[in-house]
Protein backbone atom coordinates (compact mmCIF):
# COMPACT_ATOMS: atom_id res chain seq x y z
CA UNK A 1 0.00 0.00 0.00
CA UNK A 2 2.97 2.19 0.90
CA UNK A 3 4.30 2.15 -2.86
CA UNK A 4 0.76 2.98 -4.41
CA UNK A 5 1.01 7.03 -4.18
CA UNK A 6 4.87 6.84 -5.24
CA UNK A 7 3.93 4.46 -8.17
CA UNK A 8 0.69 6.97 -9.12
CA UNK A 9 3.29 10.04 -8.87
CA UNK A 10 5.91 7.87 -11.05
CA UNK A 11 3.12 7.63 -13.81
CA UNK A 12 2.03 10.97 -13.97
CA UNK A 13 5.34 12.41 -14.10
CA UNK A 14 5.98 9.96 -16.85
CA UNK A 15 2.91 10.96 -18.69
CA UNK A 16 3.58 14.74 -18.64
CA UNK A 17 7.48 13.55 -19.89
CA UNK A 18 6.42 11.41 -23.12
CA UNK A 19 4.92 14.13 -25.09
CA UNK A 20 7.89 16.55 -24.74
CA UNK A 21 10.70 13.50 -25.76
CA UNK A 22 8.11 12.42 -28.79
CA UNK A 23 8.84 15.90 -30.18
CA UNK A 24 9.60 16.12 -33.68
CA UNK A 25 13.29 17.81 -34.30
CA UNK A 26 11.53 20.03 -35.97
CA UNK A 27 9.71 20.96 -33.86
CA UNK A 28 9.51 23.69 -30.92
CA UNK A 29 6.80 24.02 -28.56
CA UNK A 30 3.84 24.20 -30.15
CA UNK A 31 5.74 25.37 -33.89
CA UNK A 32 6.80 22.15 -36.17
CA UNK A 33 8.74 23.91 -38.99
CA UNK A 34 8.21 23.21 -42.57
CA UNK A 35 10.80 25.26 -44.77
CA UNK A 36 12.92 28.11 -44.62
CA UNK A 37 14.62 30.68 -47.14
CA UNK A 38 17.30 33.10 -46.20
CA UNK A 39 17.46 36.07 -48.96
CA UNK A 40 20.97 37.60 -48.61
CA UNK A 41 21.18 41.18 -49.76
CA UNK A 42 24.52 43.24 -49.10
CA UNK A 43 24.33 43.19 -45.55
CA UNK A 44 21.01 41.99 -44.70
CA UNK A 45 19.01 38.96 -44.69
CA UNK A 46 14.88 38.24 -45.72
CA UNK A 47 14.13 35.41 -43.67
CA UNK A 48 10.43 33.51 -45.26
CA UNK A 49 9.76 31.07 -42.61
CA UNK A 50 7.09 28.08 -42.59
CA UNK A 51 5.45 26.25 -40.09
CA UNK A 52 2.28 25.11 -38.67
CA UNK A 53 0.94 25.29 -35.08
CA UNK A 54 -0.61 22.84 -32.94
CA UNK A 55 -4.46 22.92 -33.82
CA UNK A 56 -5.22 23.69 -30.34
CA UNK A 57 -2.98 26.45 -29.54
CA UNK A 58 -3.98 28.33 -32.93
CA UNK A 59 -7.77 29.75 -30.91
CA UNK A 60 -5.10 30.80 -28.23
CA UNK A 61 -2.61 32.59 -30.36
CA UNK A 62 -5.47 34.43 -32.09
CA UNK A 63 -7.09 35.26 -28.49
CA UNK A 64 -3.99 36.37 -27.15
CA UNK A 65 -1.52 38.05 -29.34
CA UNK A 66 1.17 36.85 -31.20
CA UNK A 67 4.21 38.03 -28.75
CA UNK A 68 4.83 34.24 -27.72
CA UNK A 69 4.55 33.11 -31.12
CA UNK A 70 7.48 35.79 -32.57
CA UNK A 71 9.71 34.82 -29.36
CA UNK A 72 9.64 31.44 -29.95
CA UNK A 73 10.28 32.33 -34.02
CA UNK A 74 13.11 34.30 -32.94
CA UNK A 75 14.39 31.04 -30.78
CA UNK A 76 13.81 29.41 -34.16
CA UNK A 77 15.66 31.21 -36.40
CA UNK A 78 18.48 32.48 -34.39
CA UNK A 79 17.68 36.28 -34.36
CA UNK A 80 15.90 36.84 -31.54
CA UNK A 81 16.28 40.74 -32.13
CA UNK A 82 14.78 40.23 -35.57
CA UNK A 83 11.79 42.33 -37.37
CA UNK A 84 8.56 41.00 -38.35
CA UNK A 85 7.53 42.53 -41.75
CA UNK A 86 4.19 39.86 -41.77
CA UNK A 87 3.60 37.19 -39.25
CA UNK A 88 0.60 35.02 -39.30
CA UNK A 89 -0.81 31.33 -38.09
CA UNK A 90 1.88 29.41 -41.15
CA UNK A 91 4.10 32.08 -42.32
CA UNK A 92 6.05 34.61 -41.41
CA UNK A 93 8.33 37.05 -43.45
CA UNK A 94 12.03 38.09 -40.54
CA UNK A 95 13.43 40.70 -41.53
CA UNK A 96 17.63 41.09 -39.93
CA UNK A 97 19.95 43.53 -39.94
CA UNK A 98 23.76 43.25 -40.10
CA UNK A 99 23.31 39.67 -40.56
CA UNK A 100 26.71 39.40 -43.17
CA UNK A 101 30.44 40.91 -43.21
CA UNK A 102 30.89 43.72 -45.46
CA UNK A 103 34.78 42.66 -46.71
CA UNK A 104 34.67 46.07 -48.69
CA UNK A 105 34.39 46.28 -53.28
CA UNK A 106 30.95 44.49 -52.89
CA UNK A 107 32.27 41.65 -50.98
CA UNK A 108 30.15 39.88 -48.31
CA UNK A 109 30.44 37.14 -45.57
CA UNK A 110 27.26 35.05 -44.08
CA UNK A 111 28.94 33.48 -41.39
CA UNK A 112 28.06 29.64 -40.27
CA UNK A 113 24.36 30.09 -38.13
CA UNK A 114 22.79 27.65 -35.98
CA UNK A 115 19.19 27.29 -35.76
CA UNK A 116 16.94 26.73 -32.44
CA UNK A 117 15.46 23.09 -34.43
CA UNK A 118 15.84 20.84 -37.58
CA UNK A 119 14.57 22.60 -40.52
CA UNK A 120 13.30 20.05 -43.26
CA UNK A 121 14.18 22.24 -46.02
CA UNK A 122 16.28 25.19 -45.89
CA UNK A 123 17.20 27.32 -48.89
CA UNK A 124 20.11 30.11 -48.92
CA UNK A 125 19.67 32.50 -51.31
CA UNK A 126 22.63 35.07 -52.45
CA UNK A 127 22.58 37.45 -55.73
CA UNK A 128 24.46 34.59 -57.22
CA UNK A 129 23.86 31.01 -56.06
CA UNK A 130 21.40 29.29 -54.13
CA UNK A 131 21.89 26.60 -51.81
CA UNK A 132 19.76 23.81 -50.72
CA UNK A 133 20.19 22.03 -47.28
CA UNK A 134 17.71 18.95 -46.20
CA UNK A 135 17.02 18.08 -42.57
CA UNK A 136 19.67 20.93 -41.23
CA UNK A 137 20.18 22.69 -38.01
CA UNK A 138 22.84 24.44 -39.48
CA UNK A 139 24.46 26.22 -42.44
CA UNK A 140 27.67 26.63 -43.24
CA UNK A 141 29.46 30.28 -44.02
CA UNK A 142 29.18 31.73 -47.40
CA UNK A 143 30.74 34.55 -49.41
CA UNK A 144 29.03 36.73 -52.21
CA UNK A 145 29.14 39.64 -54.23
CA UNK A 146 26.45 42.01 -52.94
CA UNK A 147 23.95 44.13 -55.44
CA UNK A 148 25.48 47.54 -54.23
CA UNK A 149 27.43 49.21 -57.10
Amino acid sequence: MKLLPGMLCLLVLLAMVMPAAAASPNQYSYITVEGCTIHLNDEDAVIDLDYSIDEGIVFLVHLLGKSDLKRKLGVITGYPDARYQTIDMDHATILVNDVSQNYGEGSYWFPAHTFGVEIPELILVSPQVNRTFNMSQSVEGMGYFGTKG
